[in-house]
């Protein structure tokens, strides 16, 4: 696969499934701006793919500002050369302790919304004009498998189908504009933000996937990139509005 002459950002890339993505993007020869708040492991995945020959920024941006999602456009723009790639990777997770309906407070709530569903709207708005005069482009969101439903953390699992349906309708919108959109739901992957949810012990994870997988292993981040990759290239140009579920086949044993 061939990205050369080709500019991505990809929202939480610092790390997880995020800096695999940030990886795979420039291994093949896009130019990627990393944005994240997370400043010394953004500087740390800029590092690693310089290291490899590749080409990466790194900007602290917060998904759910819109004047930080403009300013994250404008220096990809400015600093890279346009925009033809965004990966709406960023979202609240590892702080989300599961929990009932009752225990969310309403802070928490409001936050994931914020950065989950309010921020690949925010960053899809901000780099939409930029597409545009690229003559088109390709947008990749990040679902869940925990979508389709899932027992505690309501707050994501609302804000993970929220993304599905936004994705079907910028589609819609950005079709004529040879923009496509397109959205992955990862089932459980090894991530930092996983382990800190289970408190370190991914030995659950493990066990989980052996259990209730088709394909008995977890997934590792870099497993994803396939998946991303084919949605950014030419060998999808006509795949726009669709969902990807990448889980191993835990969601189609039910």
């Amino acid at each position: 696969m061939n990205l050369k002459g080709k500019v991505a950002i990809v929202t939480g890339g610092a790390r997880g499934i995020g800096r695999a993505y940030a990886e795979a993007l420039a291994g093949a020869g896009a130019a990627v701006l990393i944005a994240d708040l997370l400043e010394a492991e953004g500087a740390e995945t800029v590092k690693a793919i310089e290291a490899k020959g590749g080409r990466a920024i790194f900007k602290s941006v917060d998904v759910s500002n819109e004047a930080s999602t403009q300013a994250m456009a404008e220096t990809a723009a400015a600093e890279l050369g346009g925009i033809d790639i965004l990966v709406n990777n960023a979202a609240m997770f590892a702080s989300l302790k599961g929990g009932a309906m009752a225990d969310i407070s309403l802070e928490r709530w409001d936050r994931t919304m914020a950065v989950n569903v309010k921020g690949p709207w925010l960053c899809s708005k901000a780099v939409a004009p930029f597409m545009r005069l690229r003559g088109g482009g390709a947008i990749v969101n990040q679902s869940s498998i925990s979508a389709f439903g899932m027992a505690g953390m309501l707050d994501y699992t609302a804000s993970k189908a929220a993304v599905i349906g936004m994705t079907k309708s910028l589609a819609t919108e950005l079709g004529r504009d040879n923009i496509r959109v397109n959205c992955i739901a990862p089932g459980g992957t090894a991530t930092e933000a996983y382990s800190e949810i289970l408190g370190g012990r991914m030995e659950i994870a493990e066990a989980t996937a052996k259990s209730k997988q088709l394909i008995a292993e977890i997934m590792k981040p870099e497993d994803m990139a396939g998946t991303l990759m084919h949605l950014v290239s030419d060998g999808s140009k006509f795949v726009t509005g669709q969902t990807f579920v990448v889980d191993g086949g835990r969601y189609f044993l039910g």
